[in-house]
């Protein structure tokens, strides 16, 4: 585009501007019907349009810097306040452990005034981690009482159950053998019927009860308490081992296999009680 059109869309913004003085000169100067032109009065004018059009990008500028500087202000307080909010939500769940933990101690110390033989108290600290049912490690050891054949007992759920029993020992540590090993046995009796048998590892956490007399299918119940009968004096009597969860009677055996579920949750076993029964 040429000549004066293409002049006009080059200088829009220029053009656009002078006629808005010229307007504003003209708005100035015309007060009444006589129109007088003086030069003075005109540079005033344009002088003060100009004063006006700078006031207010002086303005917009020092206004939009202190907004930026108010920004970066707001943004530097929002990192912080995230900053202590992080750490509060740290502390309050530290906190919280830490009340988990001392519930859970009252409770085992609770535990342990009630128990009625001499006792080593320790903590898990190793297990295969592909087998939970395997061979567990404890932080006792003979430097501080525990010896061979030890019975292994823990309070989970308001119940003291069985945990297994010591089958080797080092200075500062032992390896205990859980009822959950397939190779594990315990003398065990029904606390309600009063049938007795023999518990062993069933796999997959259970536990198997077995040589328990047929007449039993009459009277045990789903979901009673299976315990220590103390018969061979390798568990004290009356520690609970687990309850029933399933019965078998095949027509061609003399007697009942139970499926028992431990009390003992093996997943989450932390603190044990190594008692000195039978040594």
């Amino acid at each position: 585009m040429t000549g004066v059109p293409g002049y006009l869309q080059r200088h829009r913004t220029g053009v656009t501007f002078a006629v808005l003085v010229f307007l504003s000169l003209l708005a100035i100067l015309i007060s009444n019907r006589n129109v007088v032109l003086k030069p003075k009065e005109v540079g005033q004018s344009v002088f003060s349009v100009f004063q006006i059009s700078l006031n207010g990008v002086a303005r917009w500028f020092s206004g939009t810097w202190s907004a930026l500087s108010e920004l970066k202000r707001l943004r530097a307080e929002l990192a912080g306040a995230r900053e202590k909010l992080v750490e509060y939500e740290r502390a309050s769940r530290d906190l919280m452990e830490l009340r988990r933990e001392n519930q859970a101690l009252r409770a085992q110390l609770g535990f342990a005034e009630s128990l009625t033989y001499r006792y080593v108290p320790a903590r898990l600290i190793a297990k295969d981690p592909g087998n939970l049912f395997s061979t567990m490690v404890l932080d006792r050891g003979s430097r501080h009482g525990v010896r061979k054949g030890m019975p292994v007992v823990a309070f989970q759920g308001g119940l003291q159950g069985l945990v297994g029993r010591v089958v080797m020992t080092g200075l500062i540590t032992s390896t205990i053998q859980p009822i959950t090993d397939p190779d594990s046995y315990v003398a065990a009796r029904l606390a309600s019927s009063r049938f007795d048998g023999l518990v062993s590892g069933g796999g997959s956490g259970l536990l198997v009860m077995s040589y328990v007399k047929k007449l039993a299918l009459q009277e045990v119940q789903y979901g009673e308490l299976v315990v220590t009968s103390g018969l061979g004096q390798v568990f004290p009597e009356g520690v609970h081992i687990g309850r029933v969860r399933e019965m078998q009677a095949k027509g061609y055996e003399a007697s009942l296999e139970l499926e028992i579920e431990p009390i003992v949750d093996f997943g989450r076993l932390e603190n044990v009680f190594i008692l000195s029964y039978g040594n």
